[in-house]
C-alpha cells in the first residue's frame, strides 16, 4: 500500500464517528479484526441496536468486512438516516447488497408488512448473505442473485484488483484479471415479475453501474419517487465508459435534489456533483 492510501485510511479512520466516540474500543477492534484475518478465522457480531448477527469471512482489504467489524451500526451515517425514514410496510431495494448490511436493517424497520428486494451477483458474498440471512431468520426479504442493469442477459463480473468480494461489471483491462459470467436483469423486469407496485426506498452500491440501474427503472421512476441512496465513484464509472456524473444526472432531470448526510446526521444539501465521492442521498422535491 502506498503512503498517499495509507494516510487516507488513517484519515478515515480517525475522523470516523465511531472512533472519535470510543477510540480504544475501535482501535482494540481494529487489531483483533487483522489478526483474525491473518488466521483466517471468520467472525460473527451482534449489533445490538439493531438486533441483528453478521457473519464475516476474515478478509482485511477491500470486503467491506473491516467497516463492518471495528464500526458496526456506525458502519456508514446514511444507516441511521434510513432507520429515522424507513418504516413499517414500506418496500426496500438494496442493490449490491454484499454481506447484508442494508438488506438486515432495512428488514427489521419494514417488519412483517413491508418488502426487501436484496441482488448480490458475487458468489463469495452472496454465500455470506444468504448465511446472514439464516441465522437472522428473515421471512421478509426476496434474494436475488443477479446483477442489476439496464438490459437481461448475462455479463461477466470483475473482480477489482482480484479480491473475491469486490465487484465491477467493467474492467480496468488488467492481464489476469479474474470475473464470473453473471445474470443481469432490470428493476423494471423484476417488479412486473414479481407483482411489486411500490417502491419507497432504493440504496445502489454497484461499483460504477449505478447509471445503467436507473435506465433499467424508467418505469419505476415514472410511478413513483422513491429515495434514492447512491454512490459515486470515477474510477469505477470509468471502467464502464460511462460519466461519473452520469447518475446524478439521470435524477437531476427527474426533479431529484441531492444531499451528503453528515456523520452528525444532519442533511447537507448541494447542486453540483463536482468534487464528490461516496454515498449521496437523493429525494424528490415533491416528496420534501
Amino acid at each position: 500500500m502506498n503512503t498517499k492510501k495509507l494516510r487516507n485510511k488513517v484519515n478515515y479512520l480517525t475522523n470516523h464517528r465511531a472512533f472519535k466516540d470510543s477510540p480504544l474500543k475501535v482501535t482494540y477492534r481494529l487489531i483483533y479484526w487483522w489478526i483474525v484475518c491473518q488466521l483466517s478465522i471468520p467472525q460473527t457480531i451482534s449489533v445490538k441496536k439493531w438486533n441483528v448477527k453478521f457473519f464475516l469471512p476474515p478478509g482485511f482489504y477491500r470486503t467491506g468486512n473491516t467497516s463492518l467489524f471495528v464500526f458496526r451500526e456506525t458502519y456508514e451515517p446514511e444507516l441511521e438516516y434510513i432507520e429515522r425514514t424507513l418504516s413499517s410496510g414500506q418496500v426496500f431495494i438494496d442493490a449490491g447488497a454484499n454481506c447484508g448490511i442494508y438488506t438486515l436493517l432495512a428488514s427489521k424497520l419494514v417488519g412483517d408488512s413491508g418488502l426487501v428486494l436484496s441482488f448480490e451477483p458475487g458468489v463469495e458474498s452472496l454465500k455470506t448473505l444468504e448465511h446472514n440471512l439464516e441465522i437472522n431468520g428473515v421471512t421478509n426479504v426476496k434474494l436475488f442473485k443477479t446483477a442489476l442493469s439496464e438490459r437481461e442477459g448475462t455479463a461477466q463480473l470483475y473482480h477489482i484488483e482480484n479480491a473475491p468480494t469486490s465487484y465491477s461489471l467493467g474492467s480496468d483491462k488488467s492481464e489476469g484479471i479474474s470475473f464470473e459470467e453473471v445474470q443481469i436483469t432490470t428493476i423494471d423486469n423484476v417488479l412486473a415479475r414479481e407483482g411489486i407496485e411500490r417502491v419507497d426506498f432504493i440504496k445502489i452500491d454497484v461499483e460504477g453501474a449505478e447509471e445503467l440501474v436507473f435506465r433499467g427503472a424508467t418505469s419505476l421512476f415514472s410511478r413513483m419517487k422513491p429515495i434514492v441512496i447512491f454512490e459515486v465513484n470515477s474510477q469505477a464509472t470509468t471502467r464502464l465508459n460511462l460519466s461519473s456524473d452520469g447518475a446524478f444526472n439521470f435524477l437531476k432531470q427527474l426533479g431529484y435534489q441531492f444531499f451528503k448526510v453528515q456523520n452528525t446526521g444532519e442533511l447537507v444539501r448541494f447542486e453540483s456533483i463536482k468534487g464528490k465521492t461516496g454515498n449521496i442521498l437523493a429525494i424528490h422535491q415533491a416528496n420534501q
